[in-house]
């Protein structure tokens, strides 16, 4: 399920061969129960997009917001659907209203953050970064201030939230694996809120079969693109699949029956969502799943970072919702 991890019969992931010789296909096939049950019903999509707002004059410093509305969803796929995985059973799910970023969080607005705590910029592991010592300033390829921040723990994601909380008067935190599938999806019931089949002039993501990245149409990006390069979907977010996978609040040990590390206390992997710009179409579904960090890695959740990992904020509503400045 995570990028590094490839038993047979789960996912070949995302950056797991990228750049290196060895290119491995290791998709699972789909169920072969063709008589299951579509989805049902789902979320209609507004005929009017979510407002937009933002907590800060300067955009540098804090993202740009948008109300989705609460309602109920079918979450996972069915087992009809091309490239599906076990851990995508459908069900019903309500969500509450609440505001999501309408892009992934810039290295603009990770440096603002930085600067304004005085973080130092650590050299730590960063898997498949592209240079020795890498940190978010320096993952080995080209970036701007536009592009996704990359190489960032878990922690790391939930010290962002908490100094925008601080900054606003306002809840920032990382989206639940729910809300961040009622948010790709937008209403949509088909494996890419865009239709039934990938497309590099939807997002960036990888070659059709495990792993490496691809260029193809609009997708001329072999690593992260800047953010809001691809259209964005009904509700008006950008990039909610591929480019990077997402930190999600979710705790992935139970549901995914996961090998909890001896001596381990608490919560040992998180989900992370919308898979990477080396990523095969399979895995930049709406229903498709991502973890980490991978089972058997020495990292642990406080201390994993990736040059595919990045975060998008969640913020809970107030009575009324502050206009954008």
């Amino acid at each position: 399920m995570h990028p590094t991890h490839c038993p047979p019969p789960a996912r070949c992931g995302v950056l797991t061969v990228l750049l290196a010789s060895l290119l491995t296909a290791c998709e699972k096939p789909p169920s072969p129960d063709a008589d299951a049950t579509p989805p049902v019903g789902a979320l209609a999509t507004a005929t009017q997009r979510p407002r937009e707002f933002a907590d800060c004059s300067d955009p540098s410093e804090c993202p740009l917001m948008i109300d989705l509305p609460g309602g109920e969803f079918t979450m996972g796929s069915p087992a009809t659907e091309t490239g599906r995985f076990d851990d995508e059973d459908q069900r019903r799910v309500g969500v509450r209203p609440f505001a999501v970023g309408k892009y992934l969080v810039t290295r603009g607005q990770w440096a603002t953050f930085s600067d304004a705590t005085k973080r130092p910029v650590a050299r730590a592991n960063c898997s498949y970064a592209q240079t020795l010592n890498p940190t978010w300033q320096n993952p080995g390829f080209p970036q701007t201030a536009d592009h996704p921040v990359i190489c960032i723990s878990w922690p790391d994601a939930h010290e962002y939230a908490a100094w925008l909380t601080q900054r606003t008067g306002h809840r920032y935190r990382l989206l639940t694996d729910e809300e961040w599938e009622y948010a790709a999806r937008a209403g949509s019931v088909t494996p890419y809120p865009w239709g039934t089949t990938a497309s590099h002039d939807q997002a960036n993501y990888g070659r059709d079969s495990c792993c490496g990245p691809a260029v193809a149409g609009r997708d001329t990006f072999m690593f992260t693109s800047p953010v809001g390069a691809f259209p964005a979907n009904a509700f008006g977010l950008h990039d909610m699949h591929g480019n990077v996978s997402e930190w999600l609040e979710t705790c992935a040990d139970t549901l995914e029956k996961l090998p909890i590390p001896k001596g381990a206390t608490g919560c040992t992997y998180r989900y992370g969502r919308g898979g990477v710009y080396a990523d095969p179409p399979n895995q930049v579904r709406s229903a498709a799943k991502n973890m980490a960090p991978p089972p058997n890695d020495p990292a642990t959740i406080d201390t994993y970072r990736s040059a595919g990992f990045g975060l998008r904020l969640a913020r809970d509503l107030d009575a009324v919702a502050p206009a954008r400045k």
